[in-house]
């Protein structure tokens, strides 16, 4: 028996799981629409936050924006940190000696 649509239909029918769970917004939607409509009451009241409350904001929302980035190392900074390492084992153990 090839599986079409009709026959599709009868072997839905013929199913004991039930109709789906149609389940309501999950949490995270939900934050999701709450943070919508906190942004554009942000956008469109933001004359009235001083300007203060407006370099918080641009750098709070900034930080969720803007990917990280991770400090890069030259040759030239390994070198020194190298160096600095064989000082530190160098050095006698008591530094009054």
């Amino acid at each position: 028996m090839p599986f079409d649509p009709k026959t599709a239909k009868k072997a839905g029918k013929k199913s004991k799981r039930g109709p789906a769970k149609k389940d309501g917004p999950s949490i995270k939607e939900k934050m999701e629409m709450l943070y919508e409509k906190v942004l554009d009451d942000l956008l469109i009241n933001q004359e009235k936050l001083t300007k203060t409350e407006r370099v918080k904001v641009f750098v709070t929302l900034s930080n969720y924006i803007f990917p990280k980035t991770k400090s890069v190392r030259d040759k030239f900074t390994l070198e020194k940190l190298k160096e600095k390492n064989e000082d530190l084992f160098n050095q006698d153990p008591d530094p009054t000696k």
